[in-house]
């Protein structure tokens, strides 16, 4: 490894074919070497003192946004849902439960196999044990999806600066804090599989770089985050599977160049990719052994899913659609509250013109600095790879409700990081070269200096902290859905919930306890939460046959063994009375909501023919895909049938007060009156009263008449 000169902190050392008239001038991207890919690399050692102050403040900086997630989520958020079930393997990890591979996907429901293929990996789980063991669910979980996020924006701005030096390191810091900023902060600690790979994908994309820079030392970083990213979800494998691809060609290239160079060159190559193999091994080996005979893997269930002919996606159209809205304007890595229906929407002819200005200005400027900058050549080849990542990940995207969830597009926070980076590197060299032309002619170019201030890393890298500090705080002052993570129903009601339930003896009474939800829970799932906080403490409560997969076998237990069972009602508008045994727990899950609207509301809707009108229309068929097709039917067919199951959702209040149906005619006042009392950080309420009963098995019987059949 080399070393940069001596003016370390401001301007890296310059080529013959870049004459530098002072520190200020050089390209944000210029290299140690910037002839040859392989030559020396920056290192955060070789910078003064203020320059180490400086890289502190920009890691401490980009920390802050994660850290403030954490701050602002602590006192609120608790696992439901999914995220339960997530902690619960967790803790299961270490043991004879050990998870071999990811959650349940919902790929049963786009193919011709109706059984769920799992997410690849169990890296996910891995990382939170610790956490979850030393710290608790709520503070385990997010510090451990903080420092997941952390670790990979900071090893991200660590790349930029290695390959291209001080100044584009801080420009890096920017787009990556840009990058959390539209990824909302409930994407920064977000532990559900689809969001965890997000940030992981990214490092992995600029550790793809670095490797196409010849930089091979790299190569066991860039397999872990890789893999990490790969194994979270299954919407992560069509753009994982071109970085990989992409990564093995640079090594091929290295290996190349390598043999051609000498032996020392070729065992330092060949070093790096063993230490590389082997770190792979070690983190896919879970998913091997779950390969194994006699059982059909998951792998081969996964082989079966992406060639399954009836699946129905959004096709290659959509997939280059997403591309061009991608590295369109706005950034992407700049938006606000972001959706993956932003992605999916066509682009306009203007987005399609700035998309193609962008590849004209990437492919041309990549092509004009091969020789001297050939890592932003590389950077531009990166660019491209991602792009045709996003293509492919895009066009596989179920035509479904799904389409609209962010989660499914992590390769466009890479595309579009490295896309502005290279656009400002080429803007950075192309105003360079054109002031040395006008030196040598004569002509001053003091005022075509760029606008960096003295010479001193103060310059670029305090505005650098400056702004990344503002995009991490800006969003405490600010309303963003993004920026919390969905709790349906709210911490205290569900400890309230558990507390009444662990407050009868009889709970402990009797051997294991089977428990059964009576009731349609929607997206609320609070019930997976009350039996994992349950579980957790020391209760001897198994999960029902129906979450096989989600749960360990040792957590389930077949109705036709159970001798008793707790039975959770889910009511709507009043507490379930059907429901046999003794009831030993009762909370109202959302005391301030307006339940005399609802009544008046759903009293105008009953019967009533719904009428969309022009105005509703025209938003529907706005929506993406099929979308709104598939909420504009239900709306039609389903509102007076179960006006509740509608009203007491804030993202159908909402559309309606904007733009109300012809018929039925439904009060604004109360309409209005509703959506704000809804408590805070919930806006779907799809049952009013959770209960719990104990019953025996008789009274299990009368719930189950099929346990009669039992053997």
């Amino acid at each position: 490894m080399g070393r940069v000169a001596s003016d370390r902190v401001l301007t890296p050392p310059t080529s013959p074919s870049h004459p530098s008239v002072d520190g200020d001038a050089a390209p944000i991207g210029a290299t140690a070497s910037s002839t040859s890919l392989d030559g020396d690399r920056f290192r955060l050692r070789d910078l003064d003192r203020r320059g180490r102050l400086v890289a502190a403040l920009l890691a401490l900086a980009l920390l802050a946004a994660p850290l403030r997630a954490v701050v602002v989520e602590m006192p609120r958020w608790s696992p439901l849902g999914d995220d339960a079930l997530i902690e619960l393997r967790a803790r299961d990890t270490g043991t004879s439960r050990t998870p071999l591979v990811g959650q349940p996907s919902t790929s049963g429901a786009y193919g011709s196999d109706s059984v769920n293929v799992a997410h690849p990996g169990p890296l996910g789980f891995y990382v939170l044990t610790p956490g979850v063991r030393l710290l608790g669910a709520t503070t385990g979980i997010l510090l451990s999806t903080m420092l997941v996020t952390g670790a990979s924006v900071l090893v991200a701005a660590w790349v930029v600066f290695r390959q291209a030096g001080p100044r584009a390191g801080a420009v890096g810091a920017v787009l990556l804090a840009g990058a959390m900023w539209a990824a909302g902060g409930a994407g920064l600690v977000d532990p559900l599989s689809s969001n965890f790979g997000r940030f992981a994908l990214l490092a992995a994309a600029v550790l793809l770089w670095a490797l196409a820079c010849g930089d091979v030392r790299l190569l066991p970083l860039t397999v872990g985050f890789w893999s990490f990213a790969v194994q979270q979800h299954l919407s992560v494998l069509p753009a994982g599977a071109v970085v990989a691809a992409a990564a093995v060609v640079a090594v091929v290239v290295m290996a190349v160049r390598a043999r051609s160079s000498g032996r020392t060159a070729m065992v330092s190559v060949l070093r790096w990719v063993a230490v590389a193999v082997g770190v792979g091994l070690v983190l896919w080996a879970p998913v091997i052994r779950e390969e194994l005979p006699p059982d059909r893997g998951n792998l081969t269930l996964l082989a079966n899913y992406s060639g399954d002919p009836e699946r129905v996606d959004l096709g290659l159209r959509s997939g280059v659609g997403q591309v061009v809205q991608a590295v369109g304007l706005p950034p992407f890595v700049a938006r606000s509250s972001v959706t993956g229906g932003d992605l999916v929407e066509p682009p306009t002819p203007v987005g399609v013109g700035v998309a193609l200005v962008v590849g004209a200005l990437l492919l041309g400027g990549g092509w004009w600095a091969r020789r001297r900058e050939p890592r932003l050549t590389a950077l531009v080849g990166c660019v491209v790879v991602l792009a045709g990542a996003g293509v492919l990940t895009g066009a596989n995207v179920p035509d479904s409700l799904e389409q609209s969830r962010l989660n499914f597009f992590h390769w466009a926070f890479a595309l579009s990081l490295l896309e502005l980076l290279a656009l400002a590197w080429l803007a950075t060299l192309a105003v360079t070269a054109g002031r040395h032309r006008w030196q040598s002619s004569g002509v001053t170019a003091a005022g075509m200096r760029p606008a960096t201030g003295p010479r001193s890393v103060l310059a670029y890298g305090v505005p650098a902290v400056a702004l990344i500090a503002v995009a991490a705080v800006v969003p405490l002052g600010l309303d963003r859905r993004s920026d919390r993570l969905p709790m349906p129903v709210r911490r205290d009601v569900v400890e309230r919930f558990v507390a009444q339930i662990e407050a009868d003896p009889a709970v402990d009474q009797g051997g294991p306890l089977l428990t059964l939800v009576v009731g349609d829970e929607g997206l609320v799932q609070v019930t997976e939460a009350v039996r994992v906080r349950l579980l957790t403490a020391g209760h001897d409560v198994r999960f029902d046959p129906g979450l096989r997969g989600y749960v360990h076998p040792d957590h389930r237990l077949d109705p036709c063994d159970a001798e008793r069972a707790l039975i959770l009602g889910l009511g709507v508008g009043a507490p379930r009375d059907d429901i046999p045994g003794r009831q030993i727990a009762a909370v109202e899950v959302a005391p301030e909501l307006d339940g005399a609207a609802v009544d008046r509301l759903s009293a105008q809707a009953e019967g009533e023919q719904v009428i969309l009108g022009p105005d509703l229309e025209g938003v529907f068929e706005r929506m993406p895909g099929k979308t709104g097709t598939t909420m504009a039917v239900d709306f039609v067919f389903g509102f007076s049938e179960d006006p509740a199951r509608f009203l007491q959702n804030q993202a159908f209040l909402d559309l309606v007060i904007d733009h109300p149906p012809v018929s039925p005619e439904l009060d604004r006042a109360d309409l209005i009156s509703l959506r704000d009392s809804f408590p805070e950080g919930v806006d779907r309420v799809s049952y009013t009263d959770l209960t719990a009963n104990l019953a025996d098995r008789d009274q299990l019987r009368s719930l189950r008449p099929g346990l009669a059949d039992c053997p």
